[in-house]
């Protein structure tokens, strides 16, 4: 094993390990808010009914901007809001989360591809920052080909041809924060500069829709 694959590694190894705990974190912080809930009484009421709103105005905008946050778990989050508020809050987090992605696409749109490369050099990471600088010096209309290119598994290849359909079961994907959650992937959307803002926004509709539906229709 070369040393940049030993330090890709121990970089990834330490990710997943502090990913593993911030969702044990999550995980935790839903059962007791459960429980906190039950125990108050958390109801929209007269007397509480400001309060309420605060709160939930203030849940939404943490929630957006932790979401768009590359390697943050954002689907558990929702979860937790949920749980807290119920599932009439449930159009309010679809709304907020494609609000949250896209302004990781933004935010890609915006930042440097050559910057990118080398703050991840300075991170010790070797094989993506090569792979951007490559991206970097490749036309614009021939980044999908390299994109598609650079996944080796024939299967992939054949998705990379469909990237609106990839980045779409991506961010769908359980435990996607591994390969850096929504707000990651997004990101990286903007960044590599072939994808277009109409079709990531249809893209991002289809793909937070699921989860936040059905715990409307049936319950958190």
């Amino acid at each position: 094993m070369t040393t940049a694959q030993s330090s890709d590694m121990r970089f990834f190894a330490g990710l997943a390990l502090r990913l593993s705990g911030l969702i044990i974190l999550l995980l935790a912080l839903v059962y007791f808010a459960g429980q906190v809930k039950e125990a108050i009484g958390f109801d929209v009421m007269p007397h509480n009914e400001e309060m309420m709103h605060k709160l939930i105005l203030l849940g939404l905008i943490a929630y957006i901007l932790l979401t768009a946050l590359p390697f943050v778990p954002g689907a558990e989050i929702g979860m937790t809001l949920l749980t807290v508020f119920g599932a009439k809050i449930a159009p309010l987090i679809y709304l907020a989360t494609i609000l949250s992605l896209l302004l990781a696409y933004s935010v890609g749109r915006i930042v440097s591809l050559e910057k990118t490369a080398r703050y991840l050099r300075r991170t010790g990471l070797v094989k993506l920052p090569c792979f951007l600088e490559t991206l970097c010096q490749a036309p614009k209309e021939d980044r999908p080909h390299v994109l598609i290119e650079s996944t080796g598994h024939p299967a992939l290849r054949r998705l990379a041809l469909y990237r609106y359909v990839a980045l779409a079961l991506l961010i769908n994907m359980p435990g996607n924060a591994l390969v850096g959650g929504g707000g990651g992937l997004s990101f990286a959307a903007g960044l590599s500069d072939v994808f277009t803002l109409p079709k990531v926004l249809l893209s991002i509709c289809i793909a937070v829709l699921p989860v936040p539906l059905a715990v409307f229709l049936f319950g958190v």
